[in-house]
């Protein structure tokens, strides 16, 4: 209860001896709530418990106890009178009655709660030679009858120095130096030394980290990991800096909004980013933004008021004066930060738009991966001048395509054109021979493994894709597709090379699609692409790829297989393609029988396993005189030439992704901190009803509850202008909460022994007046 009681001859103190006794028995039922209140009795405000209750009587009557309906009901022996009642499980006892008395017969005067009030410097008492804290305990222990401790020796000092502002006892050498110190300042030189240690910064953020509820991961769900050491390292280094506590307090709360801010700056703003993050799919988005907000508010009222405003969040505050519209006010303040995890350019060093967990995220590059950053993005802006210089040879080089293509349009030409090899071999011993139809067939030794290589002539032009027809034959086991008794084959890989006179080297085809009009489970032809393509073909092949079945006398059919390249290659004359068909599984023997290849110039983005087709707009815009055509047939043209040929804008395209792609991966790897950006405009704020995220009740504007004094003059009504109202001289709660905070740290016991709470629960200071 009460630090100290009043004595006999003491005035009775309403703050001191009156309050405490009200919010521990009364304030339930007859206090700010108005949802709860009973009887419509309310006893924090001095007129409201002065008028008449629903039931006539007056609870206080100033001056008369005896005619007072409270002193009637603490003192009633019935049952169903008796205040507190008894399923409360709170007693008054004969002295507190007494104390309620006395303050009725001296005229019930209330006082606002001592803990908002506005803080006077006291007088210091008399008293020689002691510092002010020192003259305040003294004439306390003086009153009270009391002798201070002995003076602790210096081992004991030097011990409980260290573990207070290091957190780590001291090493022998350092106290045998203290010992041996013998000079007046001794202990001064001491507390110099412990204070610029690092350690001193550590163990002082400790239940600062605590209070902002610290994790270096998300708090939910699968509980992953997320980057809020920097932020960490920020209050540390506050500390070890002695960074004065307004400045602590607003970096910390709104950074972001301080004028140009520094990196450092906003990364203080981690501190209501401390939430835990939610990635689970079937997560309400609306729920979650609300309760993030809440816990904001929460967090930043214990933090800095030492009030638990989170009672207020369904309904009016049973003992503090705090309604549910204050705290949703307050909530205001809080709910206009960037959620979406896109960070837009703060003007400071290391800003990215990276946002992987829902929320702004500030790279902090090293000097060193600054300078990287710089020229992976020097490489991104020469390959964009790259595209630059190739769009404008575009026109040319479109309209000279439009030619070739239209030509090849009105003559006819299908997507798929037959290969006629002049040679086919088997590295395996195998034999083939020509069929009417074009295809070839396998015949004599059937090796486990084989490479069969196909040569043949290639017409100039472009090449974009090769088609694989495989054809079931008599001759063949089953009657099917592949060499193997069963039938079947498994055909591993696909390689394709050009070589001309004119190159100064082979061209190797890179397919990057597959399909076939069938396959058996398990082993999809797509796996040929993975395992095969030239940058992978050193790497180890799972030793699947396409097979079809070949047992099954119900699927021994023709089938087919394309292989399809991201952009053309350009053929010139008297080029020869050279086809490898691959048989390397697990399975011996399982090499394909009869097949027959055929190759395509179409566009890939048109080719198609059945044949490929011109879209009918293009075909239509080609028809027409270029100077009839519409500005849309202009850019679809456009769009389908960029897109479909091997063009030097394309390929510059390519460039600059790639550029991107090592900036990005590079990016990725930065550590990274959660910090607020305030969006452009406010969110509009609600009461929610019962605090339910979903049960919107009237709108509220940004303010502070009326109990508390007003903003600082010129303080905007945001994060930074209630970040300033918090430190303001006119709002002293804040000062009090962490000098009684630090007082316990350093003795064991606040001078308010409830540090956690100093609203209208808290217990009286021991030392009010040193307190303020």
């Amino acid at each position: 209860m009460a630090g100290f009681r009043a004595q006999a001859a003491d005035k009775v103190s309403f703050n001191r001896d009156i309050r405490p006794l009200l919010s521990d028995t009364c304030f339930q039922c007859h206090g700010p709530d108005e949802a709860k209140r009973e009887s419509g009795l309310r006893l924090d405000l001095r007129e409201a418990a002065l008028k008449p209750a629903e039931s006539g009587e007056i609870a206080i009557v100033p001056g008369k106890p005896e005619q007072s309906e409270l002193i009637k009901r603490l003192t009633s022996t019935d049952r169903d009178e008796v205040m507190p009642p008894a399923k409360l499980h709170k007693t008054i006892s004969p002295q507190q009655i007494a104390l309620f008395k006395q303050w009725i017969a001296e005229g019930a005067e209330y006082q606002g709660h001592w803990s908002f009030s506005k803080a006077e410097r006291p007088a210091v008492p008399a008293s020689a030679n002691r510092h002010p804290i020192d003259a305040f305990i003294a004439a306390r222990l003086a009153k009270e009858g009391l002798a201070p401790s002995p003076e602790a020796d210096k081992s004991t000092l030097i011990r409980r120095a260290s573990l207070d502002l290091t957190g780590i006892p001291p090493t022998p050498q350092e106290v045998d130096a203290f010992l041996a110190d013998q000079t007046p300042n001794a202990y001064e030189k001491l507390i110099d030394r412990l204070l610029t240690s690092p350690r001193y910064g550590e163990t002082m953020a400790v239940p600062w980290l605590d209070s902002a509820r610290y994790a270096d991961s998300n708090g939910f769900q699968s509980d992953s990991s997320r980057q809020m050491w920097a932020w960490r390292d920020w209050v540390i280094n506050a500390f070890n800096k002695n960074m004065p506590f307004d400045r602590f307090t607003i970096e910390q709360l709104a950074g972001d909004l301080l004028p140009n801010a520094s990196r450092d700056q906003i990364v203080a703003t981690g501190f209501s980013r401390n939430t835990r993050i939610n990635g689970e799919g079937g997560r309400i988005v609306e729920e979650w933004f609300a309760e993030t907000v809440i816990d904001r508010v929460e967090t930043t009222g214990q933090t800095w008021l030492g009030l638990t405003v989170g009672c207020a969040r369904c309904h009016d505050h049973k003992y503090d004066p705090i309604s549910q519209k204050e705290f949703y006010q307050l909530f205001a303040f809080f709910n206009s930060c960037d959620e979406t995890g896109v960070l837009d350019d703060f003007g400071g060093a290391g800003a990215t738009r990276r946002g992987g967990n829902s929320r702004p995220i500030l790279d902090l590059p090293s000097p060193e991966q600054e300078a990287q950053v710089a020229k992976l993005e020097a490489a991104v802006a020469a390959a964009q001048l790259r595209v630059a210089e190739a769009q404008k040879r575009l026109p040319q080089l479109q309209k000279e395509w439009e030619t070739k293509f239209t030509a090849e349009l009105n003559q006819g030409a299908e997507a798929w054109q037959p290969l006629v090899p002049t040679e086919v071999k088997s590295e395996g011993g195998a034999t083939f021979a020509r069929q009417a139809d074009g295809s070839w067939l396998a015949a004599g030794k059937n090796p486990a493994n084989d490479i069969y290589t196909i040569s043949a002539p290639l017409a100039a032009g472009d090449f974009s894709g090769l088609l694989i027809e495989v054809l079931p034959d008599a001759s063949l086991p089953n009657k099917s597709l592949g060499r193997n008794s069963n039938g079947n084959f498994v055909l591993t890989g696909v390689e394709v090379e050009i070589t001309a006179a004119s190159l100064p080297q082979q061209i190797v085809v890179d397919f990057t699609k597959a399909e076939s009009d069938y396959e058996q489970k398990g082993y999809e032809v797509k796996a040929i692409v993975d395992e095969n393509a030239p940058k992978r073909r050193k790497a180890s092949r799972t030793k699947k790829g396409w097979a079809v079945d070949g047992n099954d006398p119900a699927k021994r059919l023709p089938r087919k297989a394309m292989f399809v390249a991201s952009t053309p290659v350009t053929v010139p004359p008297d080029a020869t393609i050279i086809v490898r068909l691959k048989h390397e599984s697990g399975f011996a023997n399982h090499n394909i029988g009869r097949f027959r290849l055929n190759t395509t110039s179409f566009p890939p983005a048109v080719v198609k396993l059945e044949g490929g087709k011109t879209p009918e707009a293009i075909r239509a815009a080609l028809a027409l005189d270029p100077a009839k055509r519409t500005p849309a047939q202009r850019t679809e043209l456009a769009k389908f030439y960029r897109a479909n040929t091997d063009n030097p804008a394309t390929r510059a395209d390519a460039e600059v992704a790639a550029a991107r792609k090592k900036l990005d991966e590079f990016k990725s790897m930065l550590p990274t901190v959660m910090v607020m950006k305030e969006l452009p405009q406010p969110r509009e704020a609600f009461i929610l009803k019962r605090g339910e995220y979903d049960k919107k009740g009237d709108k509220v504007e940004r303010g502070l509850p009326a109990a508390f004094p007003p903003l600082p003059p010129g303080a905007p009504m945001n994060r930074l202008g209630f970040a300033q109202w918090l430190v303001s001289p006119n709002n002293p709660l804040t000062a009090r909460v962490w000098v009684n905070r630090a007082w316990e740290k350093f003795f064991g016991t606040g001078l308010v022994r409830t540090t956690e709470n100093l609203g209208s629960q808290a217990e009286w200071p021991s030392h009010p007046e040193l307190l303020d």
